[in-house]
């Protein structure tokens, strides 16, 4: 089975046929319509599965472009408030490496990715972890712009 057949199950188990071509209008999904409530649905039904498949997102929660808003501004002030908490530690390493093994030149900026590396290694996931989460807030801060762009 492909990831488009079974997420359009997942739905339509959850959803009306009603809801669910509300929702596809909204998420931009396009059939052919049909006179025909059964053909219409037919077509309706392959259309959401191949764009599932296709790796485009449907979704079926709407938001007001307020709550996408408060939501966006939310999760930049988490970012930043996160940054924060990560930059001393990644100073404090480059500036470390830098001093072990600089060369005449370098600045601790050019030991980015061995500060990345050392922090990974040596924090017992504990920065792995502080990685996943900035990523976590710049992918919903991208999905809630595009959102918004699309509002």
């Amino acid at each position: 089975m492909n990831k488009g057949f079974t997420s359009f199950r997942v739905l339509s188990n959850t959803h009306s046929r009603e809801h669910l071509m509300e929702h596809a209008k909204n998420n931009n999904v396009e059939w052919e319509p049909h006179y025909h409530e059964g053909v219409n649905w037919m077509r309706a039904s392959g259309a959401i599965r191949d764009h599932i498949a296709s790796g485009k997102d449907f979704d079926t929660d709407p938001m007001d472009k307020q709550t996408a808003q408060t939501m966006l501004d939310h999760y930049k002030v988490l970012r930043e408030h996160h940054k924060e908490t990560m930059i001393p530690h990644l100073r404090s390493a480059m500036s470390k490496i830098h001093a072990d093994r600089g060369t005449p030149g370098s600045t601790p900026m050019d030991y980015l990715n061995e500060a990345h590396s050392h922090l990974k290694n040596s924090g017992n996931g504990v920065w792995a972890e502080k990685l996943n989460t900035l990523s976590h807030f710049n992918t919903q801060i991208a999905k809630l712009t595009d959102k918004l762009d699309k509002a």
